[in-house]
């Protein structure tokens, strides 16, 4: 009877454990940044629209008229309109197109990227310059 009982014991520990060696196994091959980040992409390729509609929204309204605002005062101003606006035409064109979500998120993050780094490098400069 005992050893029927440790047969039976052994047997659902081995499952568990090949379990759990299963399931580290799968968790090491995506904790890096890059494979999150590309899962989360793809969960939102149902959100579609929303992808669309957040450029659209926070480029026009809130990120480009406040870092325009702020590259008014820099020689190169018109420079960085022109790109501003390619960018921003750019983010629209990628959703119409129907590209991947991976495509679209990517690019948006590069254009926000793009439109905080650049004012912040000038107005380093500036002070740089200065002192």
């Amino acid at each position: 009877m005992e050893e029927k009982y440790f047969h039976q014991t052994f047997k659902v520990m081995n499952t568990v454990l090949n379990a759990m060696d299963t399931v580290l196994a799968q968790k090491s091959e995506k904790t890096g940044i890059l494979s999150r980040y590309y899962d989360f992409c793809d969960k939102e390729e149902k959100q579609r629209t929303l992808w669309f509609i957040i450029p659209l929204m926070s480029l026009a309204s809130a990120i480009m008229p406040v870092t325009i605002f702020l590259m008014s005062y820099f020689d190169f101003f018109l420079f960085f309109v022109a790109i501003s606006i390619l960018l921003f035409f750019t983010n629209i064109i990628l959703s119409i197109a129907g590209q991947p979500t991976r495509v679209t998120i990517t690019f948006y993050l590069f254009t926000v990227l793009f439109h905080f780094l650049v004012p912040l490098l000038c107005f380093v400069g500036m002070v740089v310059m200065e002192g």
